[in-house]
């Protein structure tokens, strides 16, 4: 257990340090933890997530969400028993020093901030992401950071926090890019943990490029008009700023990585950090997303943005045509979908109620075939992170499995991971895990199953 410096006042302006995004103060390690109902027993893992927890009280003017310390967050689930729940710092320099722990081993000299932003399993080992800064941080299952990793010195410097399985090899696809590299890097990770880089993109600017997808063809680069700015970085700010001299385009580039092939489209003013799914239906590829409205201009600060909103976006690669249809009309972020089906056509989308003064909410379930939105209310003051579609084994249907999502419920200023089955999404939570802590808003989690990790 770490006491920490960081402060929580009711006076606090900024949104990203009170309530349930405020950091919480130590370490811990929870078991005996009290479970309403039965975990099915055929789950046994992990179920992570990550997001920021600023060690220090930071600069309340200038601090934003994606700027703090990392920290990890773990439920063990065994024989229908949660065995514990832990939440570690990743130890990246900046975190070694504020704490006076020792540095990680790396590879090589390296320079990076926080490892905030996702959690997964590579190659039978687990990593902790970003995107734009520091290699990845090797946890054990303990989730304790152990070294930081350049995949046996096959990745020349930092990775994503959003690579995408191909359901069918195994591998991984990656968009990675530095703030002042003139280029995004389009690599392939293999199931020995190799990456191997198979574009290089150049564009006019450095933009934040958060997400990708792969179709059975193509990755889709997204290239909105949000740039890094060096001189924002110097003053210690979000570095990233709206661009009004850059349009938003999508880009679809050839799984081989022949950028000379690279189909741009110029689409509507927009921005989007995630991406739910896309694929292939002849000549049309579609892309859902959620659409942001100029999320990073400056001349609209302090001001709501529009909600983010569910949409399909459609390319029709012969005339090159564009079009966006609404897929809900339910502000939400965080889209997730059953994992086999990635790049895939699909039906069912799962996502977070949340809107644009950063308030989560109920879960949501999308069935794209029928138009439909099921929404899963978790109670009065009751607000679901990330959720988490694990499928069952021997599933004969795409929606044959669970949805696991950390959910904070302010009466009790505790966080519950809650089980429900995706087939009864309205229904009543399969099994409610109770923790003894918060878990603060964060960014993405997944279920690692025990036989992923060597």
């Amino acid at each position: 257990m770490v006491v920490q410096q960081v402060k929580n006042p009711k006076s606090e302006t900024n949104p990203f340090l009170r309530a349930n995004f405020a950091p919480v103060s130590t370490e811990n390690i929870c078991s005996e933890l009290k479970i309403t109902g039965n975990i099915p027993k055929e789950l046994s893992g992990r179920f992570l997530r990550i997001g920021p927890n600023p060690v220090k009280h930071p600069d309340s003017k200038s601090y934003h969400w994606f700027m703090g310390a990392g920290m990890v967050h773990g439920l063990r689930i065994e024989n229908g028993r949660a065995l514990w729940y832990k939440n570690n710092y990743v130890t990246t320099n900046n975190v070694a020093a504020d704490l006076k722990r020792k540095e990680l081993p790396t590879p090589r000299k390296t320079r990076g901030g926080s490892v905030n932003t996702n959690v997964m399993a590579i190659a039978g080992d687990l990593y902790a992401l970003v995107e734009a800064g520091s290699l990845p941080v090797k946890l054990n299952g303990n989730l304790e950071s152990i070294e930081h990793s350049d995949f046996g010195g096959t990745l020349n410097y930092g990775l994503s926090a959003h690579p995408r399985k191909d359901p069918q090899t195994g591998e991984l696809h990656v968009l990675a890019y530095q703030p002042t590299k003139p280029t995004v890097d389009y690599l392939v990770i293999d199931q020995s943990g190799k990456a191997k880089t198979k574009s290089q993109i150049h564009l006019p600017h450095q933009p934040m490029i958060h997400d990708t997808a792969i179709t059975a063809n193509y990755i889709v680069v997204l290239d909105f008009p949000v740039t890094f700015s060096l001189l924002t970085a110097v003053t210690g700010a979000f570095p990233y700023v709206w661009n009004n001299k850059r349009p938003s385009r999508i880009g679809l580039l050839p799984r081989d990585g022949d950028s000379t092939k690279l189909l741009w489209t110029e689409i509507p003013t927009s921005f989007a950090y995630h991406i739910m799914n896309a694929y292939e239906d002849n000549d049309d590829v579609f892309i859902d997303v959620v659409k942001n409205a100029m999320n990073f201009d400056a001349k609209i600060e302090g001001q709501n943005n529009l909600a983010p909103s569910l949409v399909r976006w459609n390319i029709n690669l012969k005339s090159g045509k564009f079009s966006e249809t609404v897929l809900s009309d339910r502000p939400v972020e965080f889209p997730r979908i059953n994992d086999a089906y990635v790049g895939k056509q699909y039906r069912y989308g799962y996502t977070a109620t949340f809107t644009s003064d950063l308030q989560f909410g109920a879960a949501c379930k999308h069935d794209l075939l029928k138009g439909q939105t099921l929404v899963h209310d978790f109670g009065q003051g009751r607000r679901t992170m990330e959720p988490v579609f694990v499928s069952k084994s021997g599933a004969v249907s795409e929606d044959d499995g669970w949805l696991l999502s950390y959910v904070f419920n302010e009466n009790t200023n505790n966080t519950d991971v809650v089980i429900l089955d995706a087939q009864n999404f309205e229904g009543e939570p399969i099994a409610t895990i109770h923790l003894p802590v918060r878990v603060p808003f964060g960014f993405h989690g997944n279920w690692i199953a025990d036989g992923e990790l060597s």
